[in-house]
């Protein structure tokens, strides 16, 4: 069955998702680019604290598809469930233009259910566009990730432009990415027309088939849904106890996990998710009680590709975190010239009515072009656009192949995507390599929060947030537990006690700096700052119930800190915190939070420790390693993505019965659930370990799974009975 109405070859309707798609994926990728950073930087989160964040929101985001697919294929529809979730998206974005840290993660919230509704149903709707068995199919859904990737592409680039504006900031770029949303919202609402559903029992004729090829039992024939019915199963046992294995799984799952975690085994972040792992093997489980014979086989082949495809998300989602921290700190962004000595402190902010908007934000513009640095967040723009010039290429290259009856089957494709992204993150290790460089400094004593553990590796007790009111409680009375330690540099720092030496190797992290800077302050110092920071919170207190948010607060100190350092606290916009030195106070017209709590800590950290890390900062800064490391780990990045990603998309739109098609979708997103909490998992564990060892456990269990699915091929090739 023909479609009227079509483009380039394909039904207008292709392009109208393709460009919605685009500019939701701009929203969402210029939000991810910052994500970490955001949290960082601003927020003065550690890694392990920001990774746990990014985890649980990239885990959610595609967790939640689950319930929008099954609402979309019950109760909504695909049109409806995809407008609602656009629009809950676009709220969330704008929400994060708002400082507080409550307004943030309630944004989260938004995208994350947002995300739910609008991603399964804009996929499925993509294939719904073609009749069964239609070799375009494949074609579309490269064409509708091209559109993913072109907006992946843009968002970094001028979300990270306006971030680096500093009148502007991240919450104009964020404020952008909602932009985005909206933009695709109207396309979608406006491209209606033209997206044109076909009925179940569409059937695809090839018009330069041959005769012998259209007849059933043909060459190229691939059974219906109703024929695989009746066609048994290639692996009975299997496929007949498959719902009751997956069941007690999920049992199992369901009960071991909340015992393990009272018993110390698991985390509860940990317990969380084999929870939900639980239920997704009921829901695995219930759709394959559902079904029989061939079909139930089909769907067999889908699962057994998740576990694999889990492994290539669990790296691949490290561009958004462990990637961006390595882009910002081990990298050298200077194209052209040798990097000027690195910013010991943060620079002042800039008044945007000095220079002006079309300044400031020209010159944050200029970074995109060879004035260097280039942004950090412009290397993940090199997957999307690397998608874009070699999806045609790749498109090109699987219709080629059918034509003559070479058909690379998708479970070849897949071992090769999760093959070449092991050999991306083993290409790190060897940066990792080249990084790994030894520089030192006097020191004549390591402080009493320093403690080293039986390899002499150098930890120290941090300092906690203001949240953690019993972490505070034993830091002031000089008890702190061991769970409050922290490494130092990733075990690669050490201390001569006899020469007065502190060693490290590699590039020292200026956020892990700050940390250590921060528990190094005086306690006296630091109980001075908590109350600073408890006297703010009782007058915005108060000053909401006056029904007047305004107020201010000053306190002086009782004693100023040996080497108190104001310039440490330029990072402030001077009209919510200002320190005069005459009289030792600081008056502010905020609630200081705990961000601002921890910038002040480190003003007034040790001064001789602060010397020390800041002269190792800069001497080490040199072995920052080339920005050719990271482009070239994209670009097998994105090999190995198209290898797998748009393929897997279509093979669970040609394998899934049509009555549960979104809710299979929704599964295959699931994957990405999984795999962004294994990456997350990963980047809290990125500052306890040197990045030699990060990267080369990573690649190790990549290519060990490449080479699993590598053996499987044939069998589950056969699962799938014809379909390619």
């Amino acid at each position: 069955m023909s479609q009227p109405g079509t483009f380039l070859g394909h039904p207008k309707g292709l392009f109208v998702l393709f460009f919605t798609e685009m500019w939701e994926r701009f929203s969402y990728y210029g939000m991810r680019a910052l994500l970490v950073l955001y949290m960082v930087d601003f927020f003065k989160y550690s890694q392990e604290e920001a990774s746990k964040v990014y985890k649980w929101y990239t885990s959610l985001v595609y967790l939640t598809p689950l319930i929008g697919g099954y609402l979309a294929d019950r109760y909504l529809g695909n049109k409806m469930t995809i407008i609602i979730g656009a629009v809950l998206m676009a709220v969330g974005h704008f929400l994060m233009a708002f400082t507080d840290i409550w307004i943030f993660y309630t944004a989260l919230g938004f995208l994350i259910v947002g995300n739910g509704f609008f991603k399964p149903n804009m996929s499925v709707q993509v294939g719904r566009l073609y009749p069964k068995n239609d070799p375009r199919r494949d074609g579309a859904y490269t064409i509708f990730y091209m559109g993913i990737n072109l907006g992946a592409f843009l968002s970094p680039l001028v979300c990270g432009a306006l971030k680096e504006t500093p009148a502007l900031g991240f919450h104009w770029a964020f404020g952008a990415a909602g932009v985005g949303m909206v933009l695709g919202l109207l396309c979608y609402l406006l491209g209606q027309p033209w997206i044109k559903e076909l009925p179940e029992d569409a059937v695809y004729h090839d018009p330069d088939a041959k005769p012998e090829d259209e007849a059933v039992g043909g060459k190229d024939y691939i059974m219906t849904e109703e024929e695989a019915e009746d066609v048994r199963s290639v692996t009975p046992s299997l496929a007949s106890s498959s719902p009751m294995i997956l069941g007690i799984a999920g049992v199992l799952l369901l009960v071991g996990s909340p015992i393990l975690w009272k018993a110390g085994f698991v985390s509860f972040d940990n317990c969380v998710m084999m929870e939900i792992a639980a239920i997704s093997s009921f829901f695995a489980a219930w759709i394959l009680s559902q079904l029989s014979m061939a079909v139930r086989d089909r769907v067999l082949a889908i699962y057994a590709l998740f576990g694999f495809v889990v492994f290539f998300w669990g790296a691949f989602e490290q561009a958004g975190n462990a990637m961006t921290i390595w882009a910002d700190q081990t990298t050298n962004r200077y194209l052209s010239e040798t990097p000027p000595t690195p910013e010991l402190y943060p620079g002042a902010p800039v008044d945007i009515a000095e220079e002006g908007f079309s300044t400031v934000f020209t010159k944050a513009i200029g970074k995109l072009v060879a004035v260097n640095p280039v942004l950090t967040t412009s290397f993940q723009s090199i997957n999307a656009l690397a998608i874009v010039v070699f999806a045609p290429l790749f498109a090109w290259l699987w219709l080629f192949l059918a034509r003559r009856h070479i058909n690379v089957s998708i479970p070849a494709k897949m071992s090769m995507g999760v093959f070449l992204i092991g050999m991306a993150v083993a290409l790190m290790g060897w940066a990792a390599k080249y990084e790994n460089q030894p520089s030192q400094t006097s020191l004549a004593s390591l402080p009493s929060m320093f403690t080293f553990d039986d390899d002499g590796r150098v930890h120290f007790y941090d300092v906690p947030g203001l949240d953690k009111v019993d972490a505070y409680e034993r830091f002031m009375k000089g008890e702190p537990e061991a769970s409050d330690s922290m490494i130092v540099h990733g075990g690669r720092m050490t201390y001569d006690a006899g020469s007065g030496v502190l060693s490290i190797r590699g590039v020292l992290n200026a956020n892990h700096r700050d940390r250590v800077f921060r528990a190094t302050a005086s306690r006296s110092f630091v109980s001075e700052i908590w109350k600073f920071a408890e006297k703010t919170k009782e007058e915005a207190a108060a000053a909401k119930l006056r029904g007047d948010d305004s107020f201010e607060v000053s306190y002086t100190l009782e004693e100023l800190p040996a080497g108190f350092e104001p310039r440490y606290l330029n990072g402030f916009e001077k009209e919510y915190l200002s320190y005069d030195e005459a009289t030792q106070t600081f008056t502010t017209t905020i609630e200081l939070k705990d961000k601002e709590y921890k910038q002040i800590l480190v003003a007034g950290s040790d001064p001789t420790i602060r010397a020390a890390f800041n002269d190792l900062y800069t001497k080490s800064s040199v072995f920052k390693v080339s920005s050719w490391w990271l482009f070239w780990f994209y670009i097998l990045c994105t090999l190995g993505e198209l290898c797998l990603s748009p393929v897997g998309l279509s093979m669970v739109s040609k394998l899934a019965p049509r009555r549960f098609a979104t809710m299979l979708m929704g599964m295959w997103l699931l994957t990405s659930t999984f795999g962004n909490f294994v990456a997350g998992l990963a980047g809290e564990k990125m500052e306890l370990y040197p990045p030699i060892t990060f990267f080369s456990v990573m690649a190790g269990g990549l290519l060990i799974a490449s080479f699993v699915c590598f053996l499987l091929i044939k069998k589950i090739t056969a699962m799938m009975h014809g379909v390619k």
